[in-house]
């Protein structure tokens, strides 16, 4: 079962946050609910990083800012090897990285293939 990311609405003015904010960027509400950002995104750009802090695998990082249907942007590792700008992509929940001896989880980013 794959895990949904969610993005967190504000209940004073209706702003999409990704990540979760401790205020509202537009109204400074305070107040925010949960809502699925969905399971297709675009990819809008990114970079290749060679230079990887500890704990991370793969050489090289991909990371890539990614835009859903409603507009909210979100950054993330990108899994895959033909990896262009405007191509559709998929949230998948999975180790990020490890962490001394604890792996860590969280949102990548791969290709979206269509079932046919």
């Amino acid at each position: 079962m794959q895990e949904l990311m969610v993005g967190f609405k504000c209940k004073g003015c209706s702003m999409l946050h990704y990540p979760r904010h401790a205020r509202c960027l537009r109204c400074k509400g305070t107040v925010f609910e949960e809502v699925e950002l969905g399971d297709e995104c675009k990819l809008l750009t990114y970079t290749k990083l060679y230079a990887l802090p500890e704990g991370i695998e793969m050489t090289p990082l991909l990371l890539g800012i990614v835009e859903f249907p409603n507009g909210v942007r979100a950054l993330g590792q990108l899994k895959g090897d033909d990896i262009k700008v405007g191509m559709r992509l998929r949230p998948i929940w999975g180790k990020i990285r490890k962490l001394g001896e604890k792996d860590i989880y969280g949102f990548r980013f791969e290709p979206f293939y269509s079932p046919q």
